[in-house]
């Protein structure tokens, strides 16, 4: 069977894609490598923003978030609460929101094939594309929304691959009551250049568990021992085990670090963390995944209607992504990522824009911001900078003497 769309992959992008499609009036194909409702590497933090899309059943989010907490080997918990409730957001595991959304689009019409890894594409110059695994499928444009799983078959059609981060996880079982006491309803974010120099820890409390974890470049188990005795992580998870999942304990995954410079070719568009769209401050990554497939989406059935697959009708599809997620997103983020992990301060950063919020409601606001996305990252970056001498005082003569060059070179990004 010939399809319109194929789409490889079943994560937030690939859903988002594949229910669009099909709304659309496209004979969609999702097809998922793993089994349904495989476990998922991720925090699973989901910020309200994700309504943009859908409504989030309250019965899928496992923990409504209404605070953050950050923690630095100097201060901490330095403690925000949420007051809008498009501040809020949920803790959820990925198995249950994923499901949530190939649900949606199987609803919407279209098929999702589960167990299915694609081995291979071939693109004829003038015809379908063939997606060559233990079966072959056809379609006249393929969606590759297959997260850092696929770099070899984004390699094998001549596309770039997102540099990635390493993250390293456990999920542990702690009671209700005991998640309610020793986290709240609020994510815990750890920045220590000592253990991390390019990434942060983090617990993410859901219901009856909590996800705790470590991300940066060359990030290794050891890192991850290393975060488990920190004092306030050792003390909460005294006497907790960790849950298993398909047999095992801790869970690895590649994160992608920076956008590919072109994310299409003639009937092919890449989406979410195949395509390096994870928000590289904090590496949320599931809105922007969603909010990249829904753009392909919409390109795709606008070539359908015109019968044009080729490279220049689908490169509109980049067009999108800069206007939508670029300019006013992803480029601050990666301003703040300059200034934030290349200056060897995060942690001394963190705390003295925390400082200043305490007396600043607009520096406050734009903190909370920065992890809820309430507010562009533009917007944010222009919050912060116009304090930048109140944070170079905040920072003493030294350091602020060390964040100069980091400083500058965020302001040519």
């Amino acid at each position: 069977m010939i399809y319109d769309l194929i789409i490889i992959g079943g994560g937030p992008g690939g859903a988002t894609a594949a229910k669009i499609g099909a709304e659309g009036g496209a004979n969609v194909c999702l097809l998922e490598a793993a089994d349904e409702r495989r476990y998922k590497c991720c925090a699973g933090g989901i910020p309200v923003t994700n309504e943009d899309f859908t409504p989030i059943p309250r019965n899928v989010g496992e923990r409504e978030i209404t605070g953050g907490v950050l923690v630095t080997p100097d201060s901490g918990p330095m403690i925000f609460d949420t007051t809008g409730e498009k501040d809020k957001g949920y803790c959820m595991f990925r198995t249950d929101f994923d499901n949530f959304l190939l649900n949606l689009a199987h609803d919407a019409g279209a098929y999702v094939m589960y167990g299915f890894r694609a081995k291979g594409i071939e693109i004829a110059k003038f015809g379908d594309v063939i997606v060559k695994g233990t079966q072959e499928f056809r379609s006249k444009c393929v969606i590759l929304a297959n997260g850092m799983g696929g770099t070899q078959l984004q390699r094998s059609i001549g596309m770039e691959v997102p540099p990635i981060v390493n993250g390293i996880q456990a999920e542990f079982d702690i009671p209700e009551s005991v998640v309610d006491e020793q986290f709240g309803n609020q994510v815990w974010e750890f920045f220590n250049p000592a253990l991390i120099n390019h990434g942060i820890a983090w617990a993410f409390p859901k219901r009856e568990a909590v996800s705790i974890g470590v991300l940066g470049k060359n990030v290794k188990f050891t890192h991850f021992e290393s975060f488990l005795q920190n004092p306030i992580i050792k003390d909460k998870i005294a006497g907790r085990k960790m849950k298993i999942f398909n047999g095992r304990k801790v869970w690895a995954a590649p994160i992608p670090d920076r956008m590919i410079a072109k994310p299409f070719r003639d009937r092919v568009m890449i989406v979410g963390d195949a395509c390096g769209t994870a928000d590289p401050i904090l590496y949320e990554g599931i809105y922007q995944a969603r909010l990249s497939g829904k753009l392909a989406a919409e390109v795709f059935l606008q070539a359908l209607e015109e019968g044009d697959f080729g490279e220049a009708s689908l490169s509109q599809y980049y067009d999108l992504l800069l206007t939508y997620l670029y300019e006013e997103g992803l480029r601050y983020s990666y301003k703040f990522h300059e200034l934030l992990y290349h200056s060897g301060l995060i942690d001394k950063i963190i705390e003295a824009a925390y400082l200043i919020a305490q007396e600043d409601p607009e520096v406050m606001k734009s903190m909370i911001c920065l992890f809820t996305g309430t507010q562009t990252r533009k917007q944010i970056w222009k919050v912060l900078m116009s304090r930048k001498w109140k944070l170079l005082k905040h920072l003493g003569i030294r350091n602020g003497f060390h964040l100069l060059p980091a400083l500058l070179r965020s302001l040519r990004i």
